[in-house]
């Protein structure tokens, strides 16, 4: 029987005496087969993994955890790359694209017994950096993220948004003003940049923005000179008359934003990206884990039939 858990902050996945984790944030005693990291988000991962026997990451997130995030990560690691199956044993772990950001990956973990298929986090929908995630038929268990798993979240069609922040951009730019772009570093870092550029603006970065840049889109050169900046979030940048400052992200915290333009991009899915992901899992049973969890296996168990539940947490079932 395929046992599946949360413990030390990530993901267990147990059957047939074989054990792995999955984006564990505390420290863990190694006894796991492997600890496989979805990405490079700090929020995913624990320093604690530059001592695991093995770790299995994309290449991407280990460029970012290395040169990034300053972790020192040596022999242990195996670099994942998407539809290409590493072999254990008794068992496979097959990484899948996630599309949240550059390098996210899913996870499909196959025993003898069943199959599991981990999301982390993940957005079907295409953006100019990556493809969406596809489901993946038939498995067992889906342990799906539900970071926005409430009905009241859903998000315009990508290409809409891109078109709003573009208007901004010009309408900024015309009046004589600056506009400064802030998301996350890893992710709208990469995103917005892209979309500026593709599209003729030229784009300055702040420092976060243009040290990930450099990593993952091979970025070299830091203009300081431009209009519009991309930032981190919140935006180390003094805010003055001259400046037009927008958050760029899913959700939007309240006393930040009403000084503040609010552009709702995300790189995670919205409720119905969630919700036609785990059906077409046909999943036997599904785990949701973040965020808005309880509602969106609700949601699942009450108007789909389907067996759709939060993630159990250090217990096992």
């Amino acid at each position: 029987m395929i046992s599946v858990i949360r413990r030390f902050g990530g993901i267990e996945v147990s059957c047939c005496g074989h054990s792995i984790l999955v984006d564990p944030t505390r420290r863990f005693i190694d006894n796991y087969d492997a600890v496989l990291i979805t990405h490079g988000h700090s929020d995913h991962y624990t320093s604690h993994v530059s001592k695991a026997r093995r770790v299995i990451m994309s290449g991407e997130t280990l460029r970012i955890l290395r040169e990034f995030r300053g972790l020192r990560l040596g022999a242990g690691v195996t670099v994942a790359y998407p539809n290409k199956p590493i072999i254990f044993d008794d068992f496979s772990v097959i990484p899948l694209n996630a599309g949240h950001v550059m390098g996210s990956l899913m996870y499909l973990v196959e025993f003898k017994h069943g199959s599991v298929l981990l999301t982390g986090d993940m957005n079907v929908e295409d953006s100019i950096i990556l493809k969406g995630a596809e489901p993946y038929p038939d498995v067992d268990i889906l342990v799906i993220e539900s970071t926005y798993g409430d009905p009241s979240f859903h998000f315009e069609p990508r290409d809409n948004v891109y078109n709003d922040i573009l208007d901004l951009a010009e309408r900024t730019i015309m009046k004589g003003l600056k506009l400064v772009l802030s998301g996350f570093a890893l992710g709208k870092g990469q995103e917005l940049y892209k979309l500026l550029i593709n599209n003729g603006f030229n784009a300055s970065m702040d420092k976060n923005v243009h040290s990930l840049n450099s990593i993952l889109l091979n970025i070299s050169t830091l203009h300081n000179d431009s209009d519009i900046i991309v930032a981190d979030i919140p935006p180390r940048i003094k805010s003055v008359n001259d400046s037009v400052i927008a958050l760029v992200t899913g959700g939007a915290p309240g006393g930040w934003i009403r000084k503040h333009v609010h552009i709702q991009l995300s790189s995670h899915s919205d409720f119905n990206g969630l919700v036609d992901f785990a059906v077409n899992s046909r999943a036997k049973r599904i785990y949701t884990i973040y965020g808005h969890s309880e509602k969106l296996a609700r949601h699942l168990r009450l108007e789909y039939g389907l067996n759709s539940y939060p993630i159990p947490n250090n217990t096992l079932i």
